[in-house]
């Protein structure tokens, strides 16, 4: 039983009785009425999902009807049905909301079409608008930490994708964590039972010359993935032959397709300035582009360090003897000014580096690294 809930308006009752009979059979929960007052009044007492109804009947037409509806239940979907041959009449209700014409005579499957039309569109923005909530509530995806907009934005991206397993494209600086988005997206989505395999593409075919060699190479590569991910760091880097007989491998797959690995590629480096460089080609470019997220950088979500530095030490935190439990105000201070270059491996050394040193329950302005509390000092004097 479809939970769609369809009103039929038509002054002719010989195809209300028929398309009552088709819907019901066919499982759909439908209404029907013969005048356009009396649907304004089921409209406004009942959750009324589809109206169709006759644009000309007598007191009240369809356009008038359309109009009454949009204003009283904004989200029904309305299609006016016309038998009178002229497209003026369409035309002028999709311009007041109608989401779709049926002309007399229509046959019962296309009526169908419509409603499952419909239908298949609400449950992907029904979906979407769960994925944004979720998204919205959400302070740590996998292990990828942050509450900014920005990272709210990648988990909805990462959600979107978990079953179409397209190729994706990583951007970001340097510890921005790219191949930790790279295993969540492989950890959330059909292939996560495979392996995740994390290659360097600037040690990738080392020590191969011929390209029976290569060929070798990438094909043992690719199978041991096993149908899983196979992330591509520094894609930048790969040679120029390893690039194209990678292209070749993966365009000839010979295999089981669900063995054929899912590519991830990750770069620190501006897409524009490695094509002009010559560095990437923009085939494959193009292989990976399919979809393309960027990282921030830490000094663009300064609001995640505290959740960050509390992630560290406690989910994530180093072998040591002590314990460290919290950041005095005067250290956060300094931290969430400084600049962070290295981004969140930096982060994630100055905590390590803490715990190293043998600080014991609070870090304080003075255990932190040189560089950082000079930076602070700086910045406090301008």
């Amino acid at each position: 039983m479809s939970d769609i809930r369809i009103l039929f308006v038509d002054d002719d009752r010989d195809i209300l009785a028929m398309v009552e009979q088709y819907l019901t059979i066919k499982g759909y929960d439908v209404t029907t009425v013969d005048n356009g007052v009396d649907a304004v009044g089921i409209v406004k007492d009942k959750q009324i999902d589809i109206v169709f109804t006759d644009y000309k009947m007598p007191e009240f037409n369809g356009l008038e009807l359309l109009v009454a509806i949009k204003k009283y239940r904004p989200q029904t979907e309305v299609i006016i049905v016309t038998g009178y041959g002229s497209m003026e009449s369409a035309i002028q209700a999709m311009k007041f909301g109608s989401y779709d014409y049926l002309q007399k005579p229509f046959k019962l499957d296309h009526l169908r079409m419509i409603i499952d039309r419909i239908s298949e569109e609400r449950k992907i923005k029904d979906k979407a608008q769960l994925i944004r909530k979720i998204a919205r509530e959400r302070h740590q995806y996998g292990k990828m930490i942050g509450l900014c907009p920005k990272m709210r934005e990648i988990y909805e991206v990462i959600d979107t994708i978990s079953i179409d397993n397209p190729m994706v494209l990583v951007h970001g600086e340097s510890g921005t964590g790219k191949e930790l988005a790279a295993l969540t997206i492989h950890e959330n989505s059909n292939r996560k039972e495979g392996s995740f395999v994390p290659i360097n593409c600037s040690s990738l075919g080392k020590g191969t010359s011929t390209q029976e060699e290569i060929d070798r190479y990438l094909a043992d590569m690719l199978s041991s993935v096993n149908g899983g991910t196979l992330y591509l760091d520094e894609i930048a880097t790969l040679s120029a032959g390893v690039r194209e007989r990678m292209l070749v491998l993966l365009g000839d797959w010979t295999g089981d397709i669900a063995q054929r690995p899912r590519l991830i590629a990750g770069t620190s480096r501006e897409l524009d300035e490695v094509i002009a460089s010559g560095a990437m080609k923009k085939d494959l470019l193009d292989l990976f582009n399919a979809v393309f997220i960027k990282l921030p950088p830490l000094r663009e979500r300064r609001e995640d360090i505290p959740l960050l530095i509390n992630h560290f030490l406690f989910n994530d935190p180093p072998a040591a003897k002590t314990r460290i439990y919290a950041v005095t105000p005067p250290a956060m201070d300094i931290l969430l000014e400084y600049h962070w270059p290295g981004n969140l491996i930096q982060l994630q050394n100055v905590i390590e580096r803490a715990f190293a040193m043998g600080v014991e329950n609070i870090i304080g302005p003075d255990d932190l690294p040189e560089e950082i509390r000079t930076f602070g000092k700086i910045s406090q004097m301008g």
